[in-house]
């Protein structure tokens, strides 16, 4: 591993700008079994940002769940298809489905052959808020804290059975539909 992988490796706070999650997210990702990302949006940019290193880990066997929101309208039809289009069938993509009901986690979920870590952040799946923004996160291992991340585990597999859907092409057609609806007088 590089210097640089060891220090993202070993560093739990990570207080962006100047420390941006984007680089411990990708120190994760070279050696994840599994991965799993908890986010209330996704913008184009973040899929973009994010979907050669999912593919790659995909490429080696790494199992890849990103569970995500469609409150507010907030996450880009387009990312969603992006994610699909480069991560490819490996990417388990579904949308939380618990309408009246606000949306607001960002979590990204890492499995390795001898531990586990969570980064329970600010930052949701956006360019912006991966490299430049002000954006706290802090790592939590299962190993130091299991517990805790019993408990955030629990309700990651809660949601994802109880109250998500899979992205498919009818969700994305009608959800295109709605979003283009909801933002066309945004400016």
């Amino acid at each position: 591993m590089s210097p640089d992988l060891d220090l993202y490796r070993l560093l739990n706070c990570v207080r962006g700008p100047g420390d941006p999650l984007y680089k411990y997210l990708r120190a994760s990702i070279t050696e994840a079994l599994r991965i799993r990302f908890l986010v209330a949006f996704i913008t184009e940019s973040g899929a973009r940002l994010m979907a050669k290193p999912l593919r790659e880990a995909a490429g080696r066997g790494a199992r890849v769940t990103i569970l995500t929101g469609t409150y507010l309208y907030n996450t880009e039809p387009y990312a969603l298809e992006y994610l699909q289009e480069k991560v490819g069938p490996a990417l388990e993509l579904r949308v939380y489905a618990e309408s009246g009901r606000s949306f607001h986690p960002k979590a990204y979920f890492f499995d390795f052959a001898n531990d586990s870590e969570v980064f329970i952040s600010s930052a949701n799946l956006s360019w912006t808020a991966l490299t430049t923004g002000v954006e706290w996160s802090y790592r939590l291992r299962r190993s130091l804290a299991p517990d805790d991340y019993r408990q955030f585990n629990e309700e990651y597999q809660r949601l994802l059975a109880d109250n998500s859907i899979p992205v498919t092409g009818d969700f994305l057609q009608g959800y295109w539909r709605e979003w283009r609806e909801k933002n066309r007088n945004k400016t």
